[in-house]
């Protein structure tokens, strides 16, 4: 199994994510999450089949009722 690198195109300000399959604009919070991806995969052992990013959670109670989770 191949070791997943985080990917940052400096040029156009971009991340890759592996889970989404596309672009996404560099903010320090994505940059965070690209990279606990990438300890998912390679420290412990998880497939990106295994995992979604930004999840709606369609049932939540919690504030206006449109809460999400960043990986699940």
């Amino acid at each position: 199994m191949s070791k997943l690198e985080y990917e940052f195109d400096e040029k156009s300000n971009q991340i890759i994510s592996p889970l989404n399959n596309k672009r996404l604009t560099y903010t320090p919070e994505e940059e965070i999450r690209q990279k606990f991806i990438c300890v998912l995969v390679n420290e412990y052992g998880y497939s990106l089949n295994q995992m979604a990013q930004e999840l709606s959670l369609t049932n939540s109670s919690r504030g206006t009722g449109r809460a999400r989770a960043d990986i699940v």
